[in-house]
């Protein structure tokens, strides 16, 4: 009986089919990951833009409660209000706001307790910004900087990277106060609101898309005691 071999020879890959699977692969693979990688910048930008406008709001929510009280005096003792100083930090005009206020008695207790001073915590506050080194910037300069709120303890810092801040004051009328005439406590004392101009940056620029860099706050705030 004549013996038959079985032929058990299985077709398999070639080694060209091997690399061009492979090359494939290496597509579907760089795909996914610039994907991912995009999908992280997308998120990065967005808490960072959200972070910013945070912080703005946050000094705006601060700012309005605290200016709305300028002058308030109800013992009627010393004058209260914007102040003028040669130091630009301490002055009022266009890139720097500086009050008074009579709310509290130095006691501690947190109870509204006016006592015809001005020397107790909080009530002798000014706003403005600084560049990195610490030196006050104008409107329209947009160096990066920082918005500081000084109570009398030295600067704090409210809100980095803001590269915009700026003050505008109006009278009883609604009138424009130009700042070169604000140079007299009877100009000051005709403030009755005040609107606030403030720019933040987002902390990359790279990683946000074109005209969401920047967010801009703009309020007034009606003086109440003046």
């Amino acid at each position: 009986m004549a013996l038959k071999i079985k032929n058990n020879q299985e077709a398999g890959f070639s080694l060209i089919e091997v690399m061009v699977a492979l090359v494939i692969l290496g597509f579907v693979l760089t795909g996914v990951v610039a994907m991912f990688v995009q999908t992280g910048r997308y998120h990065t930008g967005q808490e960072m833009t959200v972070e910013m406008t945070q912080d703005i709001r946050a000094a705006k929510n601060l700012m309005v409660d605290e200016i709305r009280s300028a002058g308030c005096n109800p013992d009627g003792m010393a004058r209260m209000g914007f102040q003028r100083d040669p130091d630009d930090r301490f002055d009022t005009d266009a890139n720097s706001l500086h009050f008074t206020r009579d709310i509290d008695n130095g006691d501690g207790d947190g109870l509204y307790e006016p006592d015809g001073d001005t020397d107790d915590a909080n009530e002798d506050i000014s706003y403005y910004r600084v560049d990195s080194g610490g030196a006050i910037l104008n409107p329209g300069d947009n160096t990066i900087g920082t918005l500081v709120r000084n109570s009398g303890g030295g600067g704090q810092p409210v809100v980095d990277n803001v590269v915009d801040l700026q003050f505008q004051y109006y009278d009883s009328g609604n009138n424009l106060i130009a700042p070169a005439t604000m140079t007299t406590d009877t100009v000051l004392d005709n403030i009755r609101t005040v609107e606030v101009i403030v720019t933040g940056q987002v902390q990359n620029l790279t990683r946000v898309s074109a005209g969401t860099e920047t967010w801009t706050q703009q309020f007034r705030i009606r003086v109440r005691n003046l």
